[in-house]
C-alpha cells in the first residue's frame, strides 16, 4: 500500500485507477482475515484514488467493499451510507448496481425499524442473468443471510440452500461459508436436528478452505450449539466439526 500512496497526489489517472484496484483487492484480503481496521483504511484509500481518476467502476467497487466491511462489523448506518454513495454513481454496470443494492438491503436489515425497507430493496434485485456462477452463488447466499437477519427463516433457508447448490460448481470457499450459514439459520430458527445435519455436512467440507473469517464463523457455531449438546445428533455433529477445526 505504501508503494502506491504517491499516486493520489499525481495526475496519472491510469496509475490512480490501477492503484485503486490494488487497494480494493487489499481491502478484501484484510476483510477475509478479519482485520477490519486495515480493510477499512485500504477501502477508503481505494475510494480516494478512484475519485481522483474519475473511475466510476473503481468508486463503485470501493463503496461496495466498504459497505461489506461495515455489515460484518454490524455498523448498519455506515453500510447504508457507502451503498447509497455507490448507487448514486452514473452508468453503473448491472452487476455493480445489484451488489450495491444488496449491500444496502443487508445494511438496512441491521437497523431497527428498517426491515420493511430492506425487504423492498431485496425485491428490486431482479434476476442474475448474465452474472458469473460465482456472483450468482454469492448473491443468492447474501440474500439468504439478509432474510435471516430479518427472521424470515423459511425464505432464508431456501436462498442459502440454493447458494450451497450453486457454490458446489464454482467455489469451495463459498460452499463452506454458506453451509455454515445453513447451520446458523437452523439453530436461530430453533431447529437443532436440522442444524446437526447441516453441521455434519459442514464438517466434511470445512478442511477444504483456509479463511480466518470462515474459521471464526465455524467456531461461533460450536459455541452457539452448546445449548443442544445433550441432543445425541447434535453431540455427534459437534464432535465431527470440532475434530476438523484448525488448532
Amino acid at each position: 500500500m505504501k508503494k502506491v500512496e504517491f499516486a493520489i497526489s499525481g495526475n496519472d489517472r491510469q496509475l490512480q485507477a490501477a492503484a485503486s484496484g490494488l487497494a480494493c483487492e487489499t481491502a478484501r484480503i484484510f476483510y477475509d482475515a478479519r482485520r477490519y481496521d486495515a480493510a477499512q483504511r485500504a477501502g477508503s484509500f481505494a475510494l480516494q484514488l478512484a475519485r481522483r481518476s474519475d473511475d466510476v467502476d473503481g468508486q463503485a467497487s470501493a463503496c461496495s467493499v466498504l459497505s461489506r466491511i461495515c455489515i460484518d462489523r454490524r455498523h448498519g448506518d455506515r453500510g447504508i451510507m457507502y451503498a447509497r454513495r455507490g448507487l448514486a454513481l452514473p452508468e453503473l454496470a448491472p452487476v455493480q448496481r445489484a451488489w450495491l443494492k444488496l449491500r444496502l438491503a443487508r445494511s438496512l436489515a441491521l437497523v431497527s425499524g428498517q426491515e420493511r425497507t430492506a425487504r423492498d430493496r431485496l425485491a428490486e434485485l431482479g434476476d442474475t442473468e448474465g452474472f458469473s456462477p460465482y456472483e450468482k452463488a454469492d448473491m443468492t447466499g447474501n440474500v439468504g443471510v439478509a432474510l435471516a437477519g430479518m427472521r424470515a427463516y423459511p425464505h432464508a433457508h431456501e436462498a442459502i440452500t440454493e447458494a450451497v447448490r450453486l457454490s458446489e460448481r464454482c467455489s469451495p470457499l463459498l460452499l463452506v461459508a454458506y453451509q455454515a450459514w445453513q447451520v446458523e439459520v437452523a439453530m436461530t430458527a430453533g431447529e437443532p436436528l436440522a442444524a446437526a445435519d447441516h453441521m455434519t455436512r459442514l464438517a466434511r467440507i470445512a478442511p477444504m478452505v483456509s479463511s480466518a473469517r470462515v474459521n471464526s464463523h465455524v467456531a461461533g457455531l460450536l459455541t452457539q450449539s452448546a445449548r443442544w449438546k445433550d441432543v445425541p445428533e447434535m453431540r455427534e455433529a459437534r464432535e465431527h466439526l470440532t475434530s476438523v477445526q484448525p488448532d
